[in-house]
């Protein structure tokens, strides 16, 4: 079998996609809501170490990495549960809802003291992932609608709104805690999200040529429907029907369960990077933009490989990436432990922003390519929906091995359970995903 044939044996879909043009403009709207959402996201971690160290200190660290987590959580459980309302409201105002609630809950958390941290829960983990999972469905299944040969490349441009997110929040945060203080930094945030998501709501809804639509409903050219609207109890059962029935393939399956895992333990990695640089170098520079760093790798990470992946397969490209996160993990951050070395730590940081990347973006471009674009909302809606117990869960598991109040040298020891964890689940993550691959095809070539 050559090179061509291979392409075509795990290339599902044959149809002519526009590959251009307008998705661009979509593309564009999708970078400022990953900027908007799991670019803030990715800011938690400034937002946990304030709170260990300022606001909340006598809380538990797993108690505080939760509001990270359930932001993440809440947003991949809501997300495919509130697709239909896009395609019976129309994208233009659940995006412009969305939004709302987002703004809303930075003005809402600007008002958080000391001994309100139930605000905190209220706002920033549940309105603003409440808020998030309206504006998120765009980006898992827009670019997708538009590109086929650069769908890869399509779903990684519109996730590098990310690492631009996790740039600018924290630089914005850490810039202006000590000098505004907690209320007036998190109003900031409130008012640039105002532009930002305005851009969204312009930029998203485009609409897809009559020729260049291959399945039944479109986000694209979704519109307020008083049908859909009054069929909305029926959508839902069948999108429960839809979702049983994927779980049939077995590859699918094995598939999900790779994502899970990635999802147990890339999240405490990213949350608990900027506590652990406080804790070996307090006040330093490289420690105050280190979450910068992760982030600033994080967009290259997200766009190169998808290119590549374009050209040697999405499912090689992601078992390659994920085996270098892991990897880095338990060979540089370990001895980063050890040696209380800033330095080691922040070229990890790097490195890990890089690799570890394509694992949000990277998936659903896997999906397309092994099972087709029709019936990709329910294949990557069940896949986000039974993503949410990762992030919660893993950072429950991470945050117990943090110790409260005890000496810096053995909170700084617990880094090491931490680590080898989040170092194991990731490399067992790519080792699924390789069985996925060698049941599809053995040939170390094949593009898969």
């Amino acid at each position: 079998m050559d090179k061509n044939e291979c392409v075509i044996e795990v290339e599902a879909d044959k149809d002519d996609f526009p590959e251009g043009g307008k998705g661009w403009l979509v593309v564009g709207g999708c970078v400022c809501i990953s900027f908007s959402t799991f670019g803030m996201i990715n800011s938690y971690g400034c937002f946990q170490t304030y709170y260990e160290t300022e606001l909340f200190p006598e809380v538990s660290s797993s108690k505080l990495s939760i509001i990270g987590a359930c932001q993440a959580s809440i947003i991949y459980c809501l997300t495919p549960l509130l697709l239909p309302l896009v395609y019976s409201f129309g994208i233009r105002n659940i995006l412009s809802l969305g939004a709302t609630l987002i703004i809303i809950s930075f003005f809402g958390l600007s008002t958080t003291k000391e001994g309100e941290l139930w605000k905190c829960y209220f706002f920033q983990a549940v309105m603003f992932s409440i808020g998030s999972s309206l504006l998120f469905p765009p980006i898992m299944f827009s670019p997708i609608e538009w590109f086929k040969r650069r769908r890869a490349t399509a779903l990684g441009m519109s996730m590098c709104g990310v690492s631009l997110g996790g740039m600018i929040w924290p630089i914005i945060f850490k810039n202006m805690i000590n000098k505004y203080g907690f209320g007036w930094t998190t109003r900031a945030i409130a008012f640039v999200y105002i532009p930002v998501t305005i851009g969204a709501i312009i930029m998203i809804p485009q609409t897809l040529e009559p020729q260049f639509i291959h399945k039944e409903e479109t986000i694209s050219n979704s519109r307020y429907s008083k049908a859909k609207v009054q069929s909305l109890s029926s959508t839902y059962k069948n999108l429960i029907k839809s979702w049983i029935n994927q779980t049939s393939d077995l590859k699918y399956d094995t598939m999900l369960i790779s994502n899970l895992l990635g999802m147990f333990g890339s999240y405490p990695a990213i949350f608990y990077l900027d506590y652990f640089a406080t804790i070996i170098s307090p006040g330093t520079t490289v420690t105050t933009y280190l979450l910068v760093i992760f982030n600033a790798m994080g967009g290259p990470g997200r766009v190169l490989p998808g290119i590549i992946s374009d050209k040697i397969g999405r499912c090689n490209t992601l078992i390659i990436c994920f085996c270098i996160a892991s990897i880095s993990i338990l060979a540089m951050w370990i001895p980063s432990i050890k040696f209380e070395t800033i330095s080691v730590f922040a070229v990890f940081v790097g490195i890990f922003g890089f690799f570890i990347g394509p694992s949000f973006s990277l998936y659903p471009a896997c999906f397309a390519q092994v099972f087709g674009t029709n019936g990709s909302e329910a294949r990557l809606g069940f896949m986000l929906f039974t993503s949410f117990p990762g992030p919660i869960l893993g950072c429950l598991i991470a945050g117990s091995f943090i110790p409260k109040g005890s000496s810096t040298d053995k909170v700084l020891n617990s880094f090491y359970k931490l680590t080898i964890y989040s170092g194991t689940v990731i490399f067992v993550c790519g080792v699924i995903l390789l069985v996925v691959r060698l049941s599809i095809t053995r040939k170390p070539l094949a593009f898969v």
